[in-house]
């Protein structure tokens, strides 16, 4: 395959936001449209399994991934050398990149503005200058559950500044080209307006798209030209980053994963009793696949008190139909977890 002309730099789209926002539904609409375009993507998920990644829906374009890290800092080198690879074996017209729930956008657009004197510290990193440029940071928003964050007075553990939720929320608007006002369907229309008031006050700037279910034309997202790398290297906060020893947000915000695998299938009626009070609420934002014995994937997406299971369609081989969640969340018990899920399981079929 051929690779990216010289001399052509090619537009990247990164897509932030809080667990659960709704970044792969967003990409996966973006997809659908783009099918005459030469796209690649790269999905980061926290965590040892990349479960957004199965997710992105099937096009030509190639889907990287990278897990158990954040590609603004333990992760950096991995991101950069992603998009060298690519751009050498692809002819490319844009490369989407989702970030993981906990990211921050500054430090993944300063990835891609390295200055010749801080690659010249790490002569391992590709040089990327002229080949790229970020053409929008995108912050998607869950505006149904966003307040309920938002005002959680909880310190999250693990974090030296003592910051919350809202702190995390903030820096992800703080720095966005274009915010993604999403879920508007679930949201009350009090909490959309005083959303659309909080990102007008903290990021002026930004550019505002309000939708459902991540629905949105290619054309308002991509290729849009929002990222100004002048004007913000001008921010305080770019200087206050390039300042600081980053911090691995799995670390700043004291969150951990916990993976739960069965291969015995889920009985519906246990699940549904068990489900019934809620998964513990230290459980933040879960997401999977699960069967139920029906012959079918089921999609398990869950976030804060929304929990939702999507019929996906017949296992490829049903030899392979099982059941595998990532559980996100703060001082994670994962002897309860499985003690829990277990008790929705199906008996075992006797062996004849």
């Amino acid at each position: 395959m051929t690779s990216t002309p010289s001399g052509s730099s090619v537009p990247i789209t990164v897509l932030c936001g809080f667990l659960g926002a709704g970044k792969t539904t967003l990409l996966n609409h973006l997809l659908t449209q783009t099918n005459t375009r030469n796209i690649a993507v790269i999905v980061n998920e926290f965590g040892a399994v990349n479960v957004d990644a199965s997710l992105v829906v099937h096009t030509d374009a190639e889907t990287i991934e990278l897990s158990n890290g954040c590609i603004c800092c333990t992760l950096r080198g991995d991101l950069l050398t992603a998009v060298d690879r690519l751009l050498r074996t692809r002819e490319l017209d844009h490369i989407l990149i989702e970030s993981t729930g906990i990211g921050e956008p500054l430090p993944i657009a300063q990835s891609f503005c390295l200055t010749p004197e801080e690659l010249a510290l790490d002569p391992d990193l590709p040089n990327l200058s002229g080949r790229v440029h970020v053409d929008a940071m995108v912050t998607v928003v869950d505006a149904a559950q966003f307040f309920s964050l938002w005002n959680r007075e909880d310190v999250l553990p693990g974090d030296a500044f003592e910051r919350g939720f809202g702190e995390l929320l903030a820096e992800q608007i703080e720095f966005a080209d274009l915010v993604v006002l999403n879920k508007l369907d679930l949201a009350a229309p009090q909490d959309v307006t005083r959303l659309r008031e909080l990102v007008a006050i903290t990021n002026p700037r930004a550019r505002v798209l309000e939708t459902t279910h991540g629905a949105l034309a290619a054309e308002e997202v991509l290729q849009v030209g929002l990222f100004d790398p002048e004007a913000a290297m001008r921010l305080d906060a770019w200087i206050e980053e390039l300042e600081r020893e980053h911090t691995p947000e799995s670390e700043t915000y004291g969150l951990g994963t916990h993976i739960y695998r069965s291969e015995r299938p889920f009985d519906p009626l246990r699940l549904e009793r068990v489900l019934a009070g809620g998964l513990p609420p230290n459980v933040i934002r879960s997401k999977g696949w699960i069967d139920l014995g029906d012959g079918l994937a089921t999609l398990w997406n869950h976030t804060g008190r929304q929990l939702v299971l999507e019929q996906a369609g017949p296992w490829h081989n049903p030899a392979d139909a099982s059941s595998e969640l990532v559980l996100i969340g703060t001082a994670l018990d994962p002897a309860a977890l499985d003690a829990l899920l277990d008790e929705a399981l199906a008996e075992p079929t006797a062996e004849l």
